[in-house]
């Protein structure tokens, strides 16, 4: 029994490995989406403000809103997808540690 369990921790070292660097590049990734997510948010907000109040067409805030909110959800799937991973990899080095 400790041979095979022996074997799955060194068999489970790669597979830590790989989702290291796919957790590094995800991180990276979010990071980056979230400053640019800011200032498109902020852009978006400037350009609601101005349209309902020079213009009061409410169909362009509306869809304005509706891509402030899509952004918002674009940034909470990463979020998502790296937490994810990063439980996945501290499950998996609890099993190698143990």
């Amino acid at each position: 029994m400790f041979i095979l369990k022996f074997a799955g921790k060194i068999l489970l070292l790669p597979v830590w490995l790989i989702l290291f660097v796919i957790g590094l590049a995800v991180k990276m990734t979010v990071h980056t989406y979230a400053v640019v997510r800011g200032i498109l948010g902020f852009i978006f907000t400037l350009l609601i403000i101005a349209t309902a109040y020079c213009y009061h067409d409410w169909v362009q805030v509306a869809f304005l809103f509706v891509l402030s909110v899509i952004l918002y959800l674009i940034l909470f799937a990463g979020i998502f997808v790296d937490t994810v991973l990063d439980m996945t990899r501290e499950r998996i080095i609890d099993f190698i540690i143990s």
